[in-house]
């Protein structure tokens, strides 16, 4: 949609009314010019989503429009709960970061009222030590950063998230489901899992 004056599609939407097609009022941001458009909305469709709490999932459906664009660190409404998506699943079979509703398949998702669990495995040279830890879902793991954790200190080497193995860079704790470290000889850390280990 464009301003019918200067052509602007930088338009706030004022009013809507209407189920089947919806007659909008909108202000072009631009000029200021206030007028009507009539859209078709169409028919909202099922998709299933696939929720995660932290080992469990399950599966629900959402209602959504075809033309609406789905993106990655989207929050839907699930059932009255809050969720962010995670990952998106096209019909092709394929895992995209943003996709019109029509061509999604699945939706994965994870509750923003949950912590993050994250699996750490420290290697011992072999032997491997591997705790989880609940975190706020906004936590950053950064590659190369040091870390206590009980009386371990260790450095992330890599990180797995749900898309991908990463060796440098850093990923929410939303995203990634496991860190892989190296113990060192350091006293000073980063930041202490030890309050967050479960």
């Amino acid at each position: 949609m464009n301003c019918t004056v200067c052509g602007s599609d930088s338009l706030e939407i004022i009013k809507a009314k209407g189920k089947k097609s919806k007659e909008l009022l909108l202000k072009c941001e631009e000029c200021g010019n206030i007028f009507r458009e009539v859209v078709d909305v169409g028919k909202p469709v099922d998709r299933r989503v696939v929720v995660s709490e932290f080992e469990n999932s399950h599966k629900t459906f959402i209602k959504l429009y075809e033309d609406e664009i789905l993106h990655l660190g989207d929050l839907i409404d699930l059932d009255g709960r809050e969720a962010e998506i995670t990952s998106l699943e096209n019909k092709r079979g394929g895992r995209v970061s943003k996709s019109a509703v029509e061509d999604v398949e699945t939706i994965w998702a994870s509750y923003t009222d949950i912590p993050a669990r994250v699996g750490i495995s420290i290697d011992y040279g072999g032997r491997i030590l591997s705790q989880k830890v609940e975190v706020n879902p906004d936590f950053e793991f950064t590659i190369g950063e040091v870390v206590k954790m009980g009386n371990i200190i260790f450095r992330i080497n890599s990180l797995k998230t749900l898309e991908r193995k990463m060796r440098k860079g850093f990923a929410r704790a939303s995203v990634t489901k496991r860190v892989y470290g190296r113990p060192v000889d350091e006293h000073r850390f980063k930041y202490d899992l030890t309050s967050k280990v479960v």
